[in-house]
């Protein structure tokens, strides 16, 4: 019985010590790495008690957040430029470049017709989405993608909408809103069975998506120990699972 007490009691304490020392962290996190983000801070929470709030958004409005209120914890946008720039401030302790975030040009399987080129949507009736280059990662690697084609001003003509998410985006695509979109590789991989890819031009560019531990952290270790489970082999799979590519090493 006094053995049975004991146990019950060091169970105890050490449940008050769990919660008394678990960290309450806050990551700014881009809307179209949403999937994967929460399937590693899944893991995160389970395996260490701590709690992760996640604010999501274009990587835009995620960086004006944070210089609104100079409070968080980690920082991940779906491109490096935003961190460079928080990093030029001071505000970066370590970042780490996680998955290339690819822009594509998608076509509903239903409005493809005879279109197989960039050349050939911009001389289309289609309708054409696109994301706010000042909000969303994709949207400026956008806007570089078409003038790439040497069809920018075409396609911008064709462009009825820009989002503020990509996710935004990829709804209206999904729902007939658009005809044709500049999405991710990883929605769009994810949406093969209703889009087709045009091929992309020559010199089209690559965002990587990258982690970045800020300077702001109250919980500097527990920030730094969530920064490692996106980075090990575990937390990367969670993204190419969702169709993310992963970042090529430089020789």
């Amino acid at each position: 019985m006094k053995r049975q007490l004991l146990a019950g009691l060091g169970l105890a304490l050490g449940l008050i010590c769990h919660n008394t020392f678990a960290a309450e962290l806050h990551l700014y996190a881009g809307a179209g790495l949403k999937q994967p983000v929460e399937q590693v801070v899944s893991v995160f929470e389970k395996e260490t008690g701590n709690k992760v709030t996640i604010e999501y958004g274009g990587s835009g409005q995620i960086l004006t957040r944070f210089n609104l209120t100079k409070q968080g914890d980690l920082f991940f946008p779906g491109s490096q430029d935003y961190v460079e720039k928080l990093d030029k401030e001071g505000q970066v302790v370590n970042q780490y470049s996680i998955v290339r975030h690819i822009p594509v040009i998608a076509v509903r399987k239903d409005k493809v017709g005879d279109i197989k080129t960039l050349e050939d949507l911009a001389n289309s009736s289609l309708k054409l989405g696109m994301g706010d280059a000042k909000a969303i990662a994709l949207g400026k690697s956008g806007e570089q993608l078409i003038d790439a084609s040497g069809e920018g001003d075409k396609l911008r003509d064709k462009v009825v909408v820009r989002t503020a998410t990509i996710k935004q985006l990829l709804m209206y695509l999904l729902n007939g809103e658009v005809d044709a979109a500049i999405i991710g590789y990883a929605d769009a991989m994810k949406n093969q069975d209703k889009l087709v890819l045009l091929p992309v031009p020559e010199g089209s560019p690559e965002e990587v998506a990258t982690l970045a531990v800020l300077k702001t952290s109250a919980n500097p270790k527990e920030a730094q120990l969530l920064a490692d489970y996106f980075t090990r082999a575990e937390g990367i799979k969670a993204f190419t699972d969702y169709g993310f590519l992963p970042v090529i090493s430089k020789p």
